[in-house]
């Protein structure tokens, strides 16, 4: 098993069509694991959230969370990042990162379609700061 760096970890997060898993917490401690598309800025991870998710009430009320993407073929590897969450409940450049999102993840002629379509009033725009990276590759290598 090997230990990956920082920069081997988020270089991991941000190869292919990899999805993430975004744990978060109520107030109270009530958490929850949703699944996310997400790209890889800088030092934070850039994701969507519609204003009345469960994960966008969450983070309203407790600005952090987990991440937690893997591959799940032998060898195996995984990352876990945590930290902050930024939320702009009103992002003037909203459409671009829906656009950035949509071209990680469907099909290049249907981007500007996904893009629009979730570059609404109601979406936030979130950034996880990766605080705490862990990542392990050849984990059964």
């Amino acid at each position: 098993m090997g230990s990956m760096t920082t920069g081997q970890a988020m270089a991991f997060l941000a190869d292919g069509t990899r999805t993430g898993k975004l744990a978060t917490a109520s107030r109270t401690g009530a958490v929850s694991v949703a699944p996310i598309w997400f790209v890889v800025d800088g030092s934070d991870l850039v994701f969507t959230t519609w204003h009345e998710s469960l994960k966008a009430r969450h983070l309203a009320q407790n600005p952090r969370a987990a991440l937690t993407v893997d591959v799940s073929e032998f060898p195996f590897a995984f990352v876990v990042v945590r930290g902050p969450v930024r939320i702009d409940r009103s992002a003037p450049d909203l459409p671009q990162w829906t656009e950035r999102l949509a071209a990680r993840y469907v099909p290049a002629d249907r981007v500007a379609e996904f893009g629009k379509r979730n570059a609404v009033d109601g979406e936030w725009l979130c950034r996880l700061r990766a605080e705490r990276v862990i990542g392990q590759s050849d984990v059964a290598g």
